[in-house]
């Protein structure tokens, strides 16, 4: 920690930003930026509180003025990473949250989400498949990981483990209508029949105005007038 850190100024500043109000927050935390340029924490907030405000090619730079003085700094990679992401720029995204998993340091967990996200936007499954796996295996109490998976599964057509992955996120989710049309899709491809049009009838049920699951419960049975 930097001595200046101690001082009166700063620590009034760190308070005001902790604080949240963003104007006074903003107001404090430019003030001690033109004291102390070179500051990566100061950096940081500077680069959190453009974010907060949506200008983001602002807060961009900040991130990346922390990182060339202190290139350890790697919890500002995951602020980085989320910040290009909000802008559209993904290849510069992964590169971010690539760089946070690899360091093993704050945020990496739900860095792995994001690598996972946009690999599965990209069409790169191979890679998504691997970071939402990694998700699902270092944030155990979270099962978030599953719904990606099990798409990524059926897209290869293994049904039966991207049936086990949904039927475990529904025990939390119950009433989650996605979970159920994606189940349905998984019986379908193991041809469960009856199961299917359970899991659809189900879908329904949650969300009436589905019409994937009405044009998918046609395939089996007619419906009068869903």
């Amino acid at each position: 920690m930097e001595p200046y850190h101690s001082e009166p100024e700063f620590l009034e500043g760190l308070k005001t930003y902790l604080m949240g109000d963003r104007a006074d927050a903003r107001k404090a935390i430019e003030g001690l930026h033109e004291k102390y340029p070179n500051d990566p924490s100061l950096l940081l907030m500077m680069g959190n509180i453009k974010y907060a405000l949506g200008m983001l090619s602002e807060a961009c730079v900040h991130y990346e003025r922390a990182l060339e003085i202190s290139p350890g700094y790697c919890q500002v990679y995951f602020k980085l990473g989320v910040c290009y992401v909000r802008m559209g720029k993904l290849n510069e995204a992964l590169r971010a949250f690539t760089k946070n998993v690899d360091s093993h340091c704050q945020g990496h967990v739900m860095s792995y989400y994001w690598l996972g996200l946009i690999n599965n936007f990209l069409g790169n499954d191979d890679e998504a498949l691997k970071a939402f796996t990694i998700l699902r295996k270092e944030s155990k109490e979270s099962q978030l990981a599953n719904f990606f998976l099990a798409q990524l599964l059926m897209k290869r057509n293994e049904h039966k483990k991207a049936l086990e992955l949904l039927q475990e996120l529904l025990t939390l989710t119950p009433d989650f209508a996605e979970v159920h049309f994606l189940i349905g899709q998984a019986y379908a491809g193991m041809y469960k029949n009856f199961e299917a049009i359970q899991s659809f009838r189900k879908t329904l049920e949650l969300n009436p105005e589905d019409k994937r699951a009405k044009m998918a419960l046609e395939q089996y049975i007619e419906v009068p007038s869903l």
